[in-house]
């Protein structure tokens, strides 16, 4: 792939990623934010009207929603497009590429910090299966199984330790390693050029849609007439018994 061409797929891909973020802001319901928030947290930091708790909401949603988003439609297109490997047809990897007397599998992520020592654990589980399902016909090519955690960004370039038997490459170590090229990583920065700026826009007008109609509905379900948090309300809506465990807690509890 050129630098061209590279440059045309980040714009794609930039495109895709805005399109993503507004299509999940206007599908986006607030009782199921609100469920997988702590309300206690909010109330000990001194939230107290309807539009600072949205904005907090939407901040770290979106900031969570991101993450994963930029993931599938910028890093995952960009590794597939420039290593030209195909996508590896099992549980917890997403290419596979045979590079001289290697096959490599690898798991893409975002980032290297933000996977627990139980999922990265669960990895090289994966990793493990897929080798002995493997073992057979990697042994008659005469091919060493080589698996990799690659992550878009950060700054790891790790070997194979007793506890962990894969890879771990983020950031210029990762996309040098799969595409050749030292300066990949600094590229892909260097060709969005003003892309971000001409979605930005658009974004905006999108998060103010959704945060005016969680405003309003906010206000409706958990404020009183003069617009103060009903913090009781709100807790018991996060925090209480489920309403189909209700009658049954309060027939038990009459025995």
């Amino acid at each position: 792939m050129d630098n061209a061409q590279l440059e045309q797929l980040i714009r794609r891909c930039l495109a895709d990623f805005c399109k993503r973020r507004i299509d999940a802001l206007e599908t986006l319901d607030l009782k199921n934010v609100l469920k997988h928030k702590n309300p206690y947290l909010f109330r000990a930091s001194g939230v107290t009207n309807a539009h600072e708790m949205v904005g907090q909401l939407l901040s770290a949603h979106v900031s969570s929603s991101d993450e994963t988003i930029f993931g599938n439609v910028f890093f995952e297109p960009l590794c597939k497009a420039v290593t030209d490997a195909p996508i590896a047809a099992a549980a917890g990897a997403d290419f596979a590429k045979e590079r001289g007397d290697v096959y490599e599998v690898i798991a893409l992520k975002s980032g290297p910090n933000i996977f627990s020592s139980s999922q990265q654990r669960k990895q090289g589980e994966d990793f493990n299966a897929i080798e002995a399902s493997l073992r057979a016909t990697l042994r008659s090519m005469r091919k060493q199984f080589i698996p990799i955690m690659g992550c878009g960004y950060g700054s790891v370039h790790s070997e194979p330790t007793l506890k962990r038997r894969f890879y771990k490459l983020a950031g210029q170590a990762f996309w040098a390693h799969v595409t050749g090229d030292e300066d990949f990583y600094m590229k892909m920065v260097q060709y969005m050029k003003d892309e971000p700026a001409k979605h930005r826009q658009e974004f905006k007008a999108a998060w103010d849609r959704a945060e005016n109609r969680f405003v309003r509905e906010f206000t409706i379900d958990f404020c009183d007439t003069e617009g103060n948090i009903l913090w009781e309300r709100l807790t018991a809506f996060n925090s209480g018994y489920p309403e189909k465990f209700k009658k049954s807690r309060i027939n038990s509890s009459a025995q």
